[in-house]
């Protein structure tokens, strides 16, 4: 499939002279959406990105397509290899949408002919029925391709192609239309998965975020500890956190200390299992109710006031990286 290139940011770009991981999160600081293209011979992968965040990826090698989690995993990886080229498009949010649910789609009318089917009234019953996908438009002999992108009936953009030329844009409609008209052409008409891209979306960018969330979550425990482990004997606070967590492990299961999934020790969190969701949930939970309790304990060492003391500077300090993950209501204080 082809996919619309509306504003070129970078293009090809060799994979051998290119930090992937520093585009990536260059491209998320600047809260980028667009697409990132990776293409090597008989290869081409496209990385979807909203708002900073993958929300999905498609892959294609010989003809064979790949999407979701699989295909970000090996994409990431096919950029380290040598001899291939990267080059990034910004794409409007509606755009991003529609194309990270189409490569999850189904087929809904295929080899309809302009010989039996008007291309006004098929374009007028996806705007009637609502509908998100794509219509292909297959011209004349196959040299000549049109696209046209639907989100909720209304039409986003359209793609025309010819010989390798590729044009886009809401005003290439007629273009199409009319080479349709003139030379004939078959329509195959596809539905979006939206329900399907929009949870694979989330588990993407929760998968990508995991490593940075367990940072920083290191960060804003280790900060608690100091400020505890200063007042009372060392120790102490990893010894009622610990205490909390198994308190709430019917609810946070995966911070039961006994299940061996998390584990925190002088600011680093060791992690097995799968990523999960709701971490910061129930990390927070955890950390407001161990310094609550130390607190109900030692009254005298205003163990609440120093624990939100050390809380504060964290969050000034890394205020950027708490605002992008969205944990900032879940830290205490």
């Amino acid at each position: 499939m082809i996919y619309p290139k509306e504003e070129v940011v970078y293009e090809n770009m060799n994979t051998s002279f290119t930090n992937f991981g520093e585009l990536l999160s260059d491209l998320k600081q600047n809260s980028f959406t667009g697409s990132v293209q990776i293409s090597f011979w008989e290869y081409e992968g496209n990385l979807f990105i909203d708002n900073g965040n993958v929300v999905n990826a498609v892959e294609e090698i010989e003809g064979e397509r790949a999407t979701g989690k699989k295909a970000v995993k090996r994409l990431l990886d096919k950029t380290k290899e040598k001899g291939g080229s990267i080059s990034v498009y910004a794409l409007k949010e509606n755009m991003v949408t529609v194309l990270s649910s189409v490569v999850q789609s189904e087929l809904l009318f295929g080899d309809l002919s302009t010989e039996f089917t008007s291309i006004q009234g098929l374009i007028n019953k996806l705007r009637k029925e609502d509908q998100t996908g794509y219509v292909e438009v297959v011209i004349g002999d196959d040299s000549k391709k049109g696209f046209i992108y639907f989100l909720s009936g209304e039409i986003i953009n359209c793609l025309l192609t010819n010989g390798g030329q590729e044009v886009s844009g809401l005003n290439i409609l007629p273009r199409i239309m009319d080479a349709a008209s003139s030379q004939g052409a078959t329509f195959n008409v596809y539905k979006a998965a939206i329900e399907e891209s929009f949870a694979e979306g989330e588990e993407i960018r929760i998968s990508n975020q995991f490593p940075q969330l367990l940072e920083i979550w290191g960060i804003v425990i280790q900060a608690v500890e100091t400020e505890v482990d200063e007042l009372l004997e060392e120790g102490e606070f990893l010894k009622v956190l610990k205490e909390v967590m198994i308190d709430h492990a019917e609810e946070y299961p995966f911070l039961d200390p006994f299940a061996a999934k998390f584990h925190y020790y002088q600011g680093e969190i060791d992690y097995h299992g799968n990523p999960e969701k709701r971490l910061s949930q129930g990390v927070g939970i955890c950390l407001r109710d161990t310094i609550e309790r130390l607190e109900k304990e030692n009254p005298e060492k205003a163990i609440h006031d120093h624990a939100f003391q050390g809380l504060i500077e964290v969050k000034e300090e890394h205020m950027g990286v708490i605002t992008n993950l969205g944990i900032g209501d879940h830290i205490p204080g």
